[in-house]
């Protein structure tokens, strides 16, 4: 009996571990976060070129292989199945830096709910705010 509960306890510990080693800018993503750390002329607000450039280093962050496309494994829950496909405009299986930064304008512009060409705090935390945040989260947890 002794040993059980000693591989049980092993087993809790190393699930306690791999909870703890998640990468925290994953779970920790707010819309006043994202601001901060891609505003470049600290006005307060994202210019499409200001998301355009923290979506770039994202692809690269995301291309684990190094090929220049993301394929549905590398992307993860940051995108669905079908955002997938109609994202991949040559059908390939694949998105390259142009098709990718094709939906984060798309979504950015869905997000500017006022017209401005920024996105501030307010636009962020909506529905299509969070939808472009979510290309910035983890890849692999659930959908929102």
């Amino acid at each position: 009996m002794l040993p059980r509960l000693r591989l049980r306890i092993a087993a809790l510990a190393l699930a306690g571990l791999a909870a703890a080693a998640a990468p925290v800018h994953a779970k920790s993503l707010t819309p006043q976060a994202f601001i901060e750390q891609w505003d470049a002329d600290h006005d307060g607000t994202l210019s499409l070129d200001e998301v355009k450039k923290a979506a770039s280093a994202r692809f690269d962050e995301l291309d684990r292989d190094h090929d220049g496309t993301l394929d549905r494994r590398e992307l993860g829950a940051t995108m669905t199945p079908q955002e997938f496909k109609r994202a991949d405009t040559d059908a390939d299986r694949t998105l390259d830096k142009q098709e990718y930064l094709a939906v984060v304008e798309k979504r950015f512009k869905a997000a500017d709910k006022d017209g401005d060409g920024t996105l501030d705090k307010k636009e962020l935390s909506s529905l299509a705010g969070r939808i472009l945040l979510r290309l910035f989260g983890p890849t692999q947890a659930p959908l929102f």
